[in-house]
């Protein structure tokens, strides 16, 4: 579980940058952010002691006691993890560099948690003193992402096969799916041409009244519309029904819209090669002239 939801990447370090004037208390601040964005602090004192505040010893699921040793730290995260956290914590005193990691926690009472962490280094007289950080628990995150994920893909799944032009876009209005009629309503041949790509950048000669379409549904609206596309049976233009609605990755927050086109025989274009003209049987000339070619 989580697996996909991982990371862990180096940062650029403030160890060696001159600090500016705290604007204010700066352990205020953290106790602020402890408080309403739920991190808790710890630092690792070289060579391998831990020392955990009462919200980070919560978090792993520890007794408010420390220091703890850093081996004991580390066989809390899950196996798969625990290469991934030495690594970091390697490469950091290395290159004297800090890290963030979203890596797992299988707490002592069982329960398998997701541990966003954000480290850099203490460096005195050239000397890597301490490594600190501040964490916190985002495994309800990443739930949610992962059902948002799931619901997604059964979309997906949905809008490719739908006999009707659909595309759904995400919150820079790019491509993530679409159906078949889309593709064929806007010239398109494969969806590996437009998943991706900005709606702007697929249609460039937008209307700037569409794109504010566009704009409304992203701040939550269903915008009922007209578009005019050509008649594959008439050749006229002709106004389809069209629906922009947003769709939620959390209660409030749009991660992107869907467009839905009333009919699905639509075209852009009209053809304006010449119709096929009736071709006489040949005489065999044409086998004689192909023999002086080969």
């Amino acid at each position: 579980m989580f697996d996909k939801q991982l990371i862990a990447a180096p940062s650029e370090s403030l160890a060696l940058v001159e600090p500016a004037p705290a604007i204010t208390d700066a352990e205020r601040v953290l106790q602020l952010i402890e408080l309403h964005e739920g991190y808790g602090q710890w630092k690792v004192i070289f060579p391998g002691t831990v020392v955990l505040s009462e919200r980070m010893a919560e978090i792993y699921g520890l007794a408010p006691e420390t220091p703890v040793p850093l081996q004991d730290m580390v066989k809390l995260y899950v196996a798969e993890d625990r290469g991934k956290l030495l690594g970091l914590i390697a490469q950091s005193l290395q290159d004297r560099r800090g890290f963030r990691c979203r890596l797992r926690v299988e707490r002592r009472d069982g329960q398998l948690r997701m541990i966003e962490t954000i480290a850099d280094l203490r460096v005195r007289d050239g000397r890597v003193t301490e490594l600190f950080g501040a964490s916190r628990d985002v495994t309800a995150e990443m739930e949610r992402e992962l059902q948002v994920q799931g619901r997604m893909k059964v979309a997906q799944d949905l809008v490719s096969d739908l006999p009707a032009p659909i595309v759904v876009l995400d919150d820079k209005l790019r491509v993530m799916d679409c159906s078949i009629h889309w593709l064929k309503a806007h010239r398109f041949v494969e969806r590996r041409e437009v998943v991706g790509k900005a709606i702007t950048q697929l249609l460039p000669d937008t209307p700037a009244d569409q794109l504010a379409e566009y704009e409304a549904a992203l701040k939550g609206q269903t915008v009922k519309t007209r578009r005019t596309f050509a008649s594959p049976t008439s050749g006229a233009a002709v106004q389809f029904a069209t629906v922009i609605s947003p769709w939620f990755v959390a209660e409030r927050k749009v991660g992107g819209v869907t467009m839905t086109i009333g009919w699905s025989e639509i075209a852009t274009v009209k053809s304006t090669a010449p119709a096929p003209q009736p071709v006489d049987d040949f005489d065999g000339s044409l086998l004689d002239m192909l023999k002086t070619v080969v």
